[in-house]
This record gives C-alpha cells, sequence and structure tokens, in this order.
C-alpha cells in the first residue's frame, strides 16, 4: 500500500451499472441469473453465453500445490488454475482446469488484498437464497470466524467479512466481501 492509500484509503471500486438489472438467486436445485438456470459446475463457454466474455487469469501451480489439492479434494485432478472475471458485473469463476467452473463468486465490497483476477467493480444486483434477501439466510449459517457458511441444496455457500472482530449484531451487507458458491463437500452430481 503506498503513502496515498496509508493517509487517504483505498479507493473504493465502483458499483457495477450493468449489474445493477441483475438478480441471482442461489436454490437447492442450482443458481438463477436473470431467469436463467445455472449450476456449479459449469463449462465456462455456457456461463460466458448468459455473462458476455470474461476476462482470463491464469496461475501457475507448483507441484506440492498439486500435492496439498488432492489430498484436500481426492479424486480431483488440478491441471491448470485460471480465474475468470467480469469486471463489469462484479462476479468471477475459479477452475482447475481451465474450462470447468467449480466456484462462482458474487463481490459485493471490496478485499484488503490486491489480486489481479477479481473484479475491477462491485456487484449491484440483487441477491437472492432460495427466493429470500441473501444476508439473514447467511447469518443464520455457522461462523467459521472469518466468513459464514451455509448449506442449500448440494451448494455450501460461503460470505467472508470485511473486518473478521466485528459484532455479528452490528454486521449488514457492507460487512461482506461477496459471496461463493461451489458444491458441498461429498456432494455427488
Amino acid at each position: 500500500m503506498g503513502l496515498f492509500d496509508k493517509l487517504f484509503g483505498k479507493k473504493k471500486p465502483a458499483v457495477s451499472e450493468s449489474s445493477k438489472a441483475f438478480t441471482i438467486d442461489i436454490r437447492e436445485d442450482g443458481f438463477v441469473i436473470n431467469g436463467k438456470r445455472m449450476d456449479v459446475p459449469i463449462h465456462i463457454m455456457a456461463l460466458s453465453e448468459v455473462l458476455g466474455k470474461p476476462r482470463r487469469t491464469g496461475f501457475k501451480t507448483s507441484e506440492e500445490d498439486k500435492e496439498i489439492y488432492a489430498k484436500m479434494h481426492p479424486g480431483e485432478i488440478l491441471v491448470q488454475r485460471v480465474n475468470y472475471t467480469w469486471d463489469d458485473l462484479g462476479l468471477m469463476c475459479y477452475t482447475n482446469n481451465g474450462s470447468v467452473v467449480n466456484c462462482f463468486g458474487i463481490c459485493l465490497n471490496p478485499t484488503d488484498y490486491n489480486v489481479d483476477s477479481n473484479p475491477k467493480s462491485m456487484f449491484g444486483g440483487t441477491v437472492l437464497i432460495n427466493g429470500r434477501p441473501w444476508l439473514g439466510v447467511m447469518m443464520a449459517g455457522k461462523d467459521c470466524d472469518v466468513f459464514r457458511n451455509i448449506i442449500v441444496g448440494s451448494y455450501s455457500l460461503t460470505a467472508e467479512y470485511t473486518d473478521f472482530d466485528q459484532d455479528d449484531s452490528t454486521r449488514d451487507e457492507s460487512s461482506f466481501t461477496g459471496i461463493e458458491i461451489q458444491l458441498n463437500d461429498g456432494a455427488e452430481l
């Protein structure tokens, strides 16, 4: 962080104007973006048909990291980690092989860490979980010190805190960096 950032704070990324018309409803049988049903995992081409062409960020993965991943996720093979980002929507996703999305992210507020694959703007649309506002549903989930987690059907939803020490009674939508959607460990396809 530079001196200017220390003195005046980082400039918060703008909320995406184009995403304000979007509604994402995370349901037990998939998630719906503006009426179009999606799943995780999903091929990047199918997601791109709905969201448009994403920016691509590839990562080099060491053999040691591949071994750790194999132990954490038996049966899955880590070939080529690639993140895709829709900067103008505040959305992103992760892949382990460059083409099949294993985690979909909705960026609600900036993070303190600067990662090239993060969107340049924040999602400004509506996020629902089973048709209800996401915040109340997530707050009923399990508190894991740095994030909240809730299971919705075969999905695990994770929302990371912006301030890990904040009291739960004061948390609101600005208290979370975003929501990630992925298959629940052990869930069958």
